[in-house]
């Protein structure tokens, strides 16, 4: 999908976006692998041992490969490799040689080999999908790449170090039909309207995609759902909790055949009712399809050209047994005002809102989409959506610059200038921020994974390989780096076209900027000596790396940073209430879907072994926790209530249909439990909540959607100062769907002391001299009538007895050569202490 702002529905569970490390090159002769690596000398020490060059090898923070590459100039000889004959079995060789680095050899995991690809580069790619528990991962995959004689190009991909996980408390009829109704919801359809695909039980395990969770790997029941040809959603129901755990928009956004919806809002498919414009029927008298039908024809011939692909054979669609590229145009739906504004591939066949077809770098877009599905399946959330949409992006603009038309120039890199309404185009590989969006992975304007609004950011963070594809073809001066391009003068582009279908061909489907950058370098070293490439070339592919930062993990943080126990002026903060303290259990009150453990989940918490848990359950209502005892808040003086909270919660962009709201019972008169929603935040409530489906709270503010991990909020409870009160935690549900639900831990009610204070810190008088006097000064402190205490040190160490408790110390023989120093105490009845020390003497004399 091309369109900027286009809604991409779902949460992915407490993802929060993880640090990688930089590659290293590793010669043969003096490489090793970092501490803990490879403790048995295999994988990666058997990969360096069997080349007879240098390498290039990445590790994540735990030392694991997540890359092996084999630079040009460089044999790796596996001699497994020479007693086996044919592409998968050389594949397999590999896999069992240096697989273990990648952490192929933890129990429970197996591999399935997909069949050979024939790469840009000449190179064969063979992609094994990860099996744990014989459950498949979600874009857990090692791809392997194999030179002419069979031995190793290169190893990408992220495995995930789960272990097999338990069996599935929730059956595939009961998620199904949990995946049926949130789809109905969101696309405003019955649910009979939903075609529901089941693809069986996977493992989830949110690390694989380059993130984080504090839970963990999950079984789940996967789900593509249909309701119409621009309905396309990828539904992951937890297969221990029965709660969604994904809902994401998989619309991306020659013998060939068009047909023409004529901007008729229908649900019917118009290629049933015949075409628009065959290979043998002639020009259309409408624009539309013959622009469709000469465009997908340009498109066809550039990867006929660069890489020797049939379109046609990859993705064209069945009518009357033989396969037709097809497209539609002037397509509208039943929700969307007419004419649609947008064009997108759907899994089958490209789709074009009126006058979206007039774009040769659109149609170039939409279906290179189709044949990134083919390949590396680039999973379209975060960065690996932000590389899906970018390379989709870079081959549409190069069919744009080797199909010049009227008005075109060499010279601009816009995508989509020729769009109805968009004369500036809607995103630029030559400067992405001139529409906002980031040229490096460290600008301001790059898209946390926090914004679901953009699938975490795949439209908006294109920019940083779209800006990468540009500097690598026309070069530039960017970020420290110059770089040549390694086009030069030829307006086909044909050296970076060929490059980036080889990236496509070899990238991992849950592939990052890291791995981007890496499958870049890579390809380019496998295709030196072809096509014109060059080794000066590689050294500038690899500037251009560095100029958008591909291996420097992104700057903007996926969360806001936690609130504290802390007093925010000068007072001392003396605890209340702790929740893990005594007997955890019986410190609340709970209601019915409330739990201090749940058996979906196991053991969560911040600290101590389990939180307060809340399901959320897909029927209307409210459920409470409550603390058993009322706490007293001291009069006049500041008080708070601070909580950990994790959540994945009902919800769609725009809407929170379920949410936790924070109240207090102020006891004593007889009003309800006070919405403290309006009261001062530290990472307060932000979610509107939704009462389209009757939510009791509709109309609150909340702790809605996804938290992405656990987040440390508190609220001033001052105006309570001098009561006695009840915190409670609600989890407030209509009658719609069910996701994950509400985690609560370490609640601390506190309250902020004054204390004294000092205005001059302690001093001594007298000489360090043996059987002379030390007399301790207090300094200035406040208020007035402070107590002090005292006790002496020699060399920092307290010396004992009563005597060194007094204001006035007398030096004895055991003090010479030492340094001494006093500690002063300041109390006073209804303020926190303070202490402070004194400046050392000089050392003690005869």
């Amino acid at each position: 999908m091309i369109q900027r702002g286009r809604v991409a529905l779902g949460a992915v569970t407490a993802l929060v976006l993880a640090a990688g490390q930089l590659g290293v090159m590793s010669s043969a002769g003096n490489a090793s692998a970092p501490p803990g690596a490879d403790p048995a000398g295999i994988g990666a020490d058997r990969l360096v041992k069997d080349a007879d060059g240098s390498l290039t090898l990445r590790r994540d923070a735990g030392g694991q490969l997540t890359f092996a590459g084999v630079p040009a100039g460089t044999e790796v000889d596996n001699p497994a490799v020479q007693r086996t004959s044919g592409t998968a079995q050389a594949a397999r060789a590999h896999l069992a040689r240096y697989g273990p680095a990648f952490g192929t050899d933890r129990p429970g995991v197996s591999f399935r080999a997909e069949p050979a690809v024939r790469a840009a580069s000449g190179q064969d790619v063979v992609r094994f999908g990860q099996r744990v528990g014989g459950l498949p991962v979600l874009a857990g995959e090692l791809v392997v790449s194999l030179r002419a004689d069979r031995e190793l190009g290169s190893i990408a991909g992220s495995l995930s170090q789960a272990r097999p996980v338990p069996q599935a408390r929730v059956d595939a009829a009961g998620a199904a039909a949990t995946a049926r109704r949130l789809v109905a919801r969101s696309v405003g359809v019955k649910g009979g309207q939903v075609e529901l695909i089941d693809q069986g039980r996977w493992l989830f395990d949110p690390q694989v995609i380059g993130a984080s969770s504090r839970l963990g790997a999950r079984g789940v029941w996967r789900f593509e759902a249909r309701s119409g040809d621009a309905v396309r959603r990828l539904v992951l129901v937890d297969d221990r909790s029965g709660g969604v755990l994904m809902h994401l928009d998989l619309i991306q956004h020659i013998d060939r055949v068009v047909c023409d919806n004529a901007n008729t809002p229908s649900t019917v498919d118009p290629c049933d009712s015949g075409f628009a414009r065959t290979e043998a029927s002639g020009p259309s008298a409408v624009a539309d399809v013959n622009q469709a039908f000469d465009y997908s024809g340009a498109v066809s011939d550039f990867y006929q050209a660069i890489g020797g692909l049939d379109l046609t054979d990859m993705l064209g669609i069945d009518v009357g047994g033989v396969k037709k590229l097809a497209s539609t145009v002037r397509f509208c739906t039943l929700s969307d005002t007419c004419p649609y504004q947008n064009a997108f591939w759907n899994g089958l066949q490209m789709y074009y809102g009126e006058g979206f077809a007039a774009a040769d770098d659109v149609v170039g877009h939409e279906i290179t989409h189709g044949v990134i599905d083919q390949y590396s399946r680039l999973f379209y959330w975060s960065q690996s959506g932000a590389i899906n949409e970018s390379i989709a992006d870079i081959m549409g603009e190069i069919v744009d610059h080797r199909n010049l038309g009227p008005g075109d120039s060499p010279t601009n890199w816009a995508l989509g200038e020729d769009l109805p309404g968009f004369p500036s185009g809607i995103r630029n590989l030559a400067d992405p921020t001139l529409f906002g969006d980031p040229d490096t992975t460290q600008s301001a304007n790059y898209v946390p994974a926090t914004d679901y609004s953009d699938g975490g950011g795949v439209h908006s963070n294109s920019g940083v390989s779209n800006k990468t594809a540009y500097l690598i073809s026309q070069g530039g001066t960017f970020n420290g780096q110059s770089i040549t391009g390694i086009d030069g003068g030829d307006d086909t582009l044909n050296k970076t076209g060929i490059l980036f279908l080889n990236v496509l061909q070899s990238l991992p489907a849950g592939g990052d900027f890291m791995n981007l950058g890496d499958a870049l370098d890579q390809g380019c070293q496998d295709l030196i000596g072809t096509s014109g490439f060059t080794a000066a070339n590689c050294t500038n592919v690899h500037k251009a790396g560095l100029a958008t930062e591909l291996w420097t993990t992104p700057a903007n943080a996926a969360q806001p940073a936690d609130a504290e126990v802390a007093c925010p002026g000068t007072g001392i903060e003396r605890v209340l209430f702790h929740s893990e303290t005594g007997d955890p259990s019986a410190k609340f009150v709970a209601d019915s879907t409330w739990s201090r453990n749940s058996p979906a989940w196991g053991h969560n918490a911040t600290s101590g072994i389990d939180s307060w848990f809340s399901t959320d359950p897909p029927f209307l209502g409210t459920s409470s926790l409550v603390t058993a005892d009322p706490i007293a808040l001291p009069a006049g003086q500041e008080s708070f209530l601070f909580f950990e909270n994790w959540r994945l919660l009902d919800w769609e962009t725009g809407a929170n249909y379920d949410a936790g709201t924070v109240e207090v019972d102020d006891l004593g008169d007889a009003d309800p439990p006070l919405d403290v929603a309006s009261l001062p935040w530290v990472n307060g409530p932000g979610d509107l909540i939704n009462s389209s489906f009757g939510n009791p709270a509709g109309g609150r503010m909340g702790f809605g959607n996804d938290s992405l991990g656990w987040v440390a909020s508190r609220v001033d409870l001052t105006s309570f100062a001098g009561s006695s009160v009840k915190p409670q935690f609600s989890m407030n549900t209509d009658s719609s769907v069910e996701y994950i639900g509400w985690f609560v831990d370490d609640v601390t009610v506190y309250t902020c002391d004054a204390a004294v204070v000092v205005g001059k810190k302690p001093k001594i008088k007298g000489k360090a001299k043996v059987g002379k006097r030390l007399r301790a000064v207090p300094g200035a402190w406040q208020p007035a009538d402070v107590t002090f205490t005292y006790r002496w040190y020699r060399n920092n160490k307290a010396i004992k007895g009563a005597k060194a408790t007094k204001r006035v110390y007398t030096v004895v023989r055991k003090d010479k050569g030492k340094r001494m120093r006093v500690r002063v105490t300041g109390t006073k009845p209804g303020y926190a202490p303070d202490t402070r020390w004194s400046a050392r003497t000089k050392r003690v004399r005869r």
